[in-house]
């Protein structure tokens, strides 16, 4: 499975982010690039409209590309990489800043699903994923909660185990919010979803 980290620019404090993994490709979003170079990576490619930026940085590895576009600068380094065949990708700075960009990189999750590739979402205090259907294990993280929304109308067939609130064959409803605020108990939770997409989501005070 290949590999993709992707900058983004949310006002984010670089000191406080999660390690960086090994990547087969590194990515930046427009601003994405003061976040890379903050953590002392270089990008294999920078993208974007560099509006946030505010103005176009020098390199053979950068795209430049118009304001007015359908694509966020997120989803066109998200694009780049499925192209070079990573099914994995890891966001950094897409978390906080202005929450209808935080929303459209919750959209994007299940963008990503649609073409069999997982994203993931980390700050300093969350990790955030979907999880398609099946069943997949989630390890405790010290002082984290976990919530589990649901992103399609219904989420059917729910269990969870090894966790404070278990759950056998339920059902998640986007139009409530059961799943939140969940801890896991056991040394991982085990959540098995029948049909629906679920956002799987670490957080912490």
């Amino acid at each position: 499975m290949k590999q993709a980290v992707i900058f983004a620019g949310a006002p984010v404090q670089p000191e406080l982010q999660p390690p960086v993994p090994q990547a087969d490709l590194y990515l930046c979003a427009d601003a994405g690039v003061r976040l890379a170079q903050a953590l002392g990576i270089v990008p294999d490619r920078i993208m974007g409209d560099f509006d946030s930026l505010g103005s176009v940085p020098a390199g053979e590895n950068v795209e430049a590309f118009s304001p007015e576009k359908d694509d966020t600068d997120i989803l066109l380094a998200a694009k780049y990489a499925l192209s070079a065949g990573c099914s994995r990708l890891i966001f950094y700075g897409a978390l906080g800043g202005r929450l209808d960009h935080m929303v459209a990189n919750l959209q994007m999750l299940r963008f990503l699903a649609d073409r069999n590739a997982q994203g993931i979402l980390v700050d300093h205090a969350h990790w955030i994923t979907l999880q398609r259907g099946g069943t997949a294990s989630y390890p405790r993280r010290e002082g984290m909660y976990f919530s589990l929304f649901a992103m399609t109308e219904r989420c059917e067939d729910v269990t969870l185990e090894g966790v404070a609130y278990p759950l056998c064959h339920g059902v998640f409803s986007n139009a409530f919010p059961l799943g939140v605020s969940n801890e896991i108990l056991a040394k991982t939770a085990k959540v098995t979803v029948g049909k629906g997409d679920l956002l799987v989501m670490y957080a912490k005070d």
